[in-house]
C-alpha cells in the first residue's frame, strides 16, 4: 500500500485520512452521496445544523438508516470551562444568545425529512458510542464507508 500525503490524495477510489482539517467529514460526504442512496449512520449526535449543510445531499438519499446513543445524555454535555458559552447574561439578568439563527424553518424541514426518510433506532447504554461509522450504498458507484470518530453534528462535519 503506498502512502500519499492527505492533501494530494484522489478523492474518489483511494483509501484516505479524513481529518477535518485537509478533508472533511461533510466533504467525504458531499463527494460520495448519489441520489437514491442509502446511508446508514452509527453516531452518538445529531443536530439539525448537519442536516442543514447536508440538505441537499441528504434530501436526495433513498432512506437513511441511524443507530444513535441515548438521547437522553445529550443534556449532561457542557462545554469545558475554556470554551465559549452559546449565551450571556445582560446587565439586567436576561439570557441574551451569542448567535441568533432562524432554526424554525431548518427544524421543520429536518423532522419532515426524517419522517418521511429515516428508519432511526437508539442504543440505551451510557457512553458506549465513541466509534462514528458513515456508510454509502450507492446505485450508480461503489459503496463507500467511513469509520472514525465524528458525529452527525456540524462540528463533526468539520
Amino acid at each position: 500500500m503506498s502512502t500519499v500525503p492527505a492533501s494530494s490524495a484522489p478523492v474518489q477510489g483511494d483509501s484516505a485520512i479524513v481529518d477535518n482539517r485537509a478533508r472533511s467529514v461533510g466533504d467525504f460526504l458531499r463527494a460520495r452521496l448519489e441520489a437514491d442512496s442509502v446511508l446508514s449512520v452509527v453516531s452518538a449526535y445529531f443536530t439539525i445544523y448537519a442536516y442543514g449543510d447536508l440538505r441537499q445531499e441528504l434530501e436526495g438519499l433513498r432512506r437513511l438508516r441511524f443507530l444513535y446513543g441515548d438521547p437522553s445524555g445529550a443534556a449532561t454535555v457542557d462545554p469545558a470551562a475554556d470554551e465559549a458559552k452559546a449565551y450571556r447574561l445582560t446587565r439586567d439578568a436576561a439570557v441574551e444568545l451569542r448567535h441568533a439563527l432562524a432554526q424554525k424553518p431548518l427544524a421543520r424541514a429536518c423532522a419532515k425529512w426524517i419522517a418521511d426518510k429515516a428508519d432511526v433506532r437508539t442504543v440505551r447504554r451510557a457512553n458506549f458510542f465513541h466509534g462514528k461509522l458513515y456508510h454509502m450504498a450507492r446505485p450508480e458507484g461503489e459503496d463507500a464507508a467511513l469509520l472514525g470518530s465524528s458525529n452527525l453534528t456540524r462540528g463533526g462535519l468539520g
